[in-house]
C-alpha cells in the first residue's frame, strides 16, 4: 500500500493578517477597552479545536458504517497586536488581526469606542535595521498587577510626551503583542506568588543576581529564626521578633499587602503580552534618547508591579505570533486597558495634527439606506453608506428644509433631488423668483426639452391671464357655487397680500369683494370682471341680471351686498294722472359708492402698478396652462419670475402669492378629480429657494402646511438660517419636517434643533467639511440624525457636470 505524504493528510493553515487603522474623534472614552482585551483572550483554541476534518472515507465494520478522516486541516493559533506609531507631526493607531477574526474585533471596537472610524489598510509603518528596540517586562512575577484606572488615559498621554523631544524624520512606536492562551496555568502561579508574599519571600521576576540572592537569603534566615524561636522560646517570643524582621523584609520586598487590582487579577481574563518599544532616527543620540523616554513613560502605570526596559535585538516580522527574543507578561484584561487606548478630546486638542474624525458618526437606519431621493453618503466606522429621504407612503410627502449659506451647495443639492424625482416618475415645480432664474437654468440643463415646461412670467407674448382656470366647468348648480367660492377664497388671499402695513381688508370691504367675486365667477367671469363689477354700476347690474334663478338661494345675500354699492340720485318727475299732474321724486342709479370699496381699489392700483400683473389682469385665461393636467406629467415645471419684473419686494410677494394660491387650488381640483384613488396622483415636489423673500407666500404655505401631504405634494424649502422663515418655522416642527444643515451654516441653526440633533454638538456642525450636511430626517422610528457628504453634481444629459 502506497503511503501518503504527511502534508497531504494534514494541511497546516497559517493566519492571514489584516491591518485596521483606527481614527479617533473628540468623543472617544477609553473606559471600556478591557472588553477588547477580554474578547482577544477568548480567541484561544485548544489543539483539538484547531483540527478540522476536511475529507473522510466510509468503511464498514461489523455491519456498521464508520467515517474515517482522510484529510485534516490544522489552523495555527494567531495573535492580535495593537500598534501605536509616532512621528513629529503624526500619530497613528493600528490593529493587526487575523482575517477570520476581523468581524468580531470590529464589533468589539465599535462597542468600546463610540463613532470610531475603522479603515482596512494594506501597509503599516515599519522600522529599519538601525532602529533601537526595547522590550517592556514585568519587574515582578505575573500575579502582581500594574495600576489600573478605567477613567484615565495616563499611559497614552505619557507615551505621546516623546513627541516633544522628537525631530523631523524621527520615528517611534509601541507594539502590544497579545497572544491568547490557556487560562488555567495562571491560577497556580498566582497562588504561589501570593504565598511567597505572605511568607516574605521575594517575587522578583529576575531570579538571578546579587539583589535577588540577598532577598531570598534574608527570607530564609527569617524563616529559620522564626522556627528556632518558636521551638526554644515559645510563640510569644516569636511574635516579638516578627515585628522587627517582618518590617525589614517588607521594606526589602515591597510589603505583604497587595492592591485591589492584584487581588482581582485571579478572576480576570489573562493575556500573554509582549510589549516592544521602537525608536529610529538619523541621529544616534536622539534614537537612544527617544527609546529611553518612551520606555520611561510606562512608569505612570506602576503599582504592585511595574514595567521595566530590557534590550531587544529587533524584529521585522509583525505577523509573528510570538516575537523572538521578547519576554511574555501575563496581563489581565483590565491591565491591558492601559495599553489599548485612543486619543480623546484633550489629546486631540494638544496634538492637533493627529488624523481624526472631525465629527461624530451615527449609523444611517436601514429604512433610509434605500429610497428615491438621495441625500449623500454617510461614513460610519470607516464604511460608506448611501442615505435617502424616507420613501414611506406617508413620510415621503413631508417637508424638507435645506439650510446653508451662499455657495454652500444648496443649488447643486436641489438639482440632484429634482433629477431623482423625475427619474422616479414624479413631478418637480421650481418656484423661482431669485435673480435671473439661474436655478431654473441649471435644473433645465439636466433634462430634455420634452421633460421641461417653462412658464415665462416676463414674456408678454406668452404671459398667462390672471385667473384660476383650473376650476372645472360644471352643469350642477351646487358645484358651480362651490367652484365660485374656491376662486373667491384664492382671490381674497391675493388681494390681502397687496399691502405694506400687514393689514387685511376690513370685514365690510372683504364682504363686498367676496360678493362681487361670487357673482362674477358664477357667471364664468374673470378676475378683471370682479373689479369692474365693484366699480361700474352698469356692469354690476349686468352680472346681477345674469345670475341663474337656481343660484338665488346660494348667492342671494351676496347680490344684496352688491346692491349696497349702488349710488342713487333723486330725480323729480312729473306724472300725469288724468287731468292731474303731480311731481314724483324717484331714485336713479347713477354710480358707485367708492368710499365703501376704497381699500379694495387701493390694492387694485398697487396690483396694476406692476406692468406684468396689469397685463395678466387684462388678459383672459382661455390660453392658460392647466396646472392640474401638468401635475400629472413626469416633468420639471419652472415658474420663472426674474427679479427684474418687480420694482418692490411687495410686488414680488404678490406675484408669488398668486402662483402659490393657483398651485394650491390645482391640488384641490386634482384630488377631487381622482377622489379616493390617491395612488393615481403623481407626487409633486415643490422647490422654493429663499422663501423668506416673499412673506405672504410664506404665510400662505404655513396655513396649509399640515394638509399638504394629503395632496401628494412635498415642499422642499431652502434658507440661510431658520430665523429667516419666521412664520413657518414653528409649523414645520408640528408638520414633522426634515432638516439638512449644510456645512457653513450659522450655529444658531443648531441651537434651534439642539435637542433633536443629540448626540451631535455645535462643534460637530462647525467642524464639518465643505459640502457635508448634518441631517435630521423623519423616519418610522421618529427621527434619525447623521452626517452625509452631499451628492456630486449630476450629469447633464449624459455628460459630466463640473462642480
Amino acid at each position: 500500500m502506497k503511503s501518503l505524504p504527511f502534508s497531504d493528510v494534514l494541511k497546516v493553515i497559517k493566519p492571514e493578517y489584516v491591518y485596521l487603522k483606527i481614527k479617533p474623534n473628540n468623543s472617544i472614552r477609553n473606559t471600556n477597552t478591557h472588553l477588547i482585551a477580554g474578547t482577544i483572550s477568548t480567541l484561544y483554541k485548544h489543539l483539538f479545536e484547531s483540527i478540522k476534518k476536511e475529507e473522510e472515507k466510509v468503511v464498514k465494520l461489523l455491519g456498521k458504517e464508520f467515517g474515517i478522516g482522510t484529510k485534516y486541516s490544522l489552523e495555527r493559533q494567531g495573535k492580535i497586536a495593537y500598534y501605536l506609531y509616532m512621528e513629529k507631526q503624526k500619530v497613528e493607531f493600528y490593529f493587526i488581526i487575523p482575517k477570520q477574526h476581523v468581524t468580531i474585533i470590529k464589533e468589539r471596537l465599535g462597542d468600546s469606542w463610540d463613532n470610531v472610524t475603522i479603515d482596512e489598510v494594506k501597509e503599516i509603518p515599519k522600522f529599519g535595521e538601525k532602529a533601537i528596540t526595547r522590550q517592556m517586562v514585568y519587574q515582578k512575577e505575573d500575579a502582581l498587577s500594574l495600576r489600573v484606572d478605567r477613567r484615565d488615559s495616563d499611559l497614552l498621554k505619557s507615551n505621546l510626551n516623546v513627541i516633544d523631544v522628537m525631530e523631523e524624520g524621527d520615528k517611534a512606536a509601541v507594539l502590544y503583542n497579545f497572544i491568547p492562551g490557556s487560562q488555567g496555568s495562571f491560577q497556580h502561579s498566582y497562588r504561589n506568588t501570593l504565598e511567597k508574599i505572605k511568607k516574605g519571600y521575594p517575587v522578583d521576576r529576575k531570579k538571578m543576581g546579587v539583589t535577588y540572592i540577598f532577598k531570598a537569603g534574608m527570607a530564609m534566615l527569617d524563616s529559620v529564626i522564626k522556627d528556632l524561636t518558636e521551638t526554644f522560646a515559645g510563640k510569644n517570643k516569636k511574635k516579638e521578633d516578627e515585628s522587627i524582621l517582618d518590617s525589614f523584609l517588607e521594606r526589602l520586598n515591597g510589603g505583604k499587602k497587595t492592591s485591589t487590582a492584584t487581588d482581582k487579577k485571579i478572576s480576570q481574563s489573562i493575556l500573554n503580552t509582549q510589549i516592544l518599544v521602537m525608536s529610529e532616527s538619523e541621529d544616534t543620540i536622539r534614537r537612544r534618547n527617544n527609546a529611553t523616554s518612551l520606555a520611561q513613560s510606562f512608569e505612570v502605570v506602576s503599582e504592585d508591579n511595574k514595567l521595566i526596559s530590557k534590550n531587544h535585538r529587533g524584529f521585522q516580522d509583525f505577523h509573528a505570533r510570538i516575537i523572538p527574543g521578547a519576554e511574555t507578561n501575563k496581563v489581565s484584561d483590565v491591565e491591558a486597558q492601559n495599553f489599548i487606548q485612543l486619543a480623546g478630546r484633550d489629546i486631540l486638542e494638544r496634538f492637533s495634527f493627529i488624523e481624526k474624525v472631525e465629527t461624530q458618526e451615527q449609523k444611517v437606519p436601514q429604512e433610509l439606506q434605500t429610497g428615491n431621493m438621495y441625500i449623500g453618503s454617510s461614513t460610519f466606522r470607516g464604511k460608506d453608506t448611501p442615505a435617502y429621504l424616507s420613501a414611506d407612503k406617508e413620510f415621503q410627502y413631508l417637508s424638507l428644509i435645506l439650510i446653508g449659506p451662499n455657495r454652500a451647495g444648496k443649488s447643486t443639492l436641489i438639482g440632484n433631488l429634482g433629477k431623482d424625482a423625475i427619474n422616479h416618475d414624479e413631478v418637480v415645480i421650481n418656484f423661482d423668483y431669485i435673480g435671473n432664474c439661474e436655478l431654473s437654468d441649471e435644473m433645465s440643463e439636466l433634462f430634455s426639452t420634452e421633460k421641461t415646461l417653462d412658464i415665462e412670467c416676463n414674456d408678454f407674448n406668452t404671459i398667462q391671464g390672471l385667473g384660476y382656470n383650473e376650476i372645472p366647468v360644471s352643469s350642477d348648480p351646487f358645484e358651480q357655487y362651490a367652484n365660485a367660492k374656491k376662486q373667491t377664497t384664492q382671490l381674497t388671499t391675493l388681494i390681502n397680500s397687496i399691502n405694506t402695513d400687514d393689514t387685511h381688508l376690513s370685514s365690510r370691504m372683504e364682504r363686498y369683494l367676496q360678493s362681487a367675486a361670487n357673482i362674477v365667477f358664477i357667471n364664468g367671469g374673470s378676475i378683471n370682471d370682479v373689479f369692474k363689477v365693484l366699480t361700474d354700476h352698469k356692469i354690476r347690474k349686468d352680472f346681477l341680471d345674469r345670475v341663474p334663478v337656481e343660484q338665488y338661494e346660494n348667492i342671494g345675500e351676496y347680490m344684496e351686498s352688491l346692491e349696497e354699492l349702488n349710488e342713487y340720485k333723486d330725480e323729480k318727475e312729473k306724472v300725469k294722472n288724468g287731468n292731474t299732474t303731480t311731481t314724483v321724486t324717484k331714485q336713479k342709479l347713477v354710480g358707485t359708492k367708492y368710499h365703501l370699496i376704497s381699500g379694495i381699489m387701493d390694492r387694485l392700483n398697487k396690483l396694476k402698478a406692476n406692468p406684468y400683473m396689469e397685463m395678466m389682469l387684462k388678459k383672459d385665461t382661455s390660453n392658460n396652462i392647466d396646472l392640474v393636467e401638468e401635475m400629472q406629467k413626469n416633468q420639471l415645471i419652472n415658474i420663472r419670475m426674474p427679479e427684474t419684473m418687480f420694482s418692490t419686494d411687495n410686488e414680488k410677494d404678490v406675484y408669488a402669492t398668486y402662483w402659490i394660491s393657483k398651485i394650491w387650488l390645482a391640488l384641490q381640483v386634482r384630488k377631487a378629480k381622482f377622489k379616493g384613488n390617491r395612488d393615481k396622483m403623481k407626487k409633486v415636489n415643490l422647490f422654493i429657494d429663499e422663501l423668506y423673500q416673499v412673506e405672504n407666500t410664506e404665510k400662505f404655505i404655513t396655513s396649509k402646511l399640515s394638509r399638504l401631504p394629503k395632496f401628494n405634494i412635498k415642499p422642499i424649502i431652502s434658507c440661510h438660517y431658520l430665523n429667516q422663515i419666521k412664520h413657518i418655522r414653528e409649523e414645520l416642527r408640528s408638520a414633522n419636517a426634515s432638516y439638512m444643515l449644510i456645512a457653513g451654516c450659522d450655529k444658531k441653526n443648531f441651537k434651534e434643533l439642539e435637542s433633536e440633533l443629540y448626540p451631535f454638538t455645535e462643534g460637530d456642525l462647525l467642524s464639518m467639511k465643505r459640502y457635508h450636511s448634518l441631517n435630521l430626517i423623519k423616519d418610522k422610528e421618529g427621527y434619525s440624525r447623521f452626517i452625509t457628504k452631499l451628492p456630486k453634481p449630476v450629469s447633464i444629459k449624459g455628460k459630466d457636470k463640473t462642480a
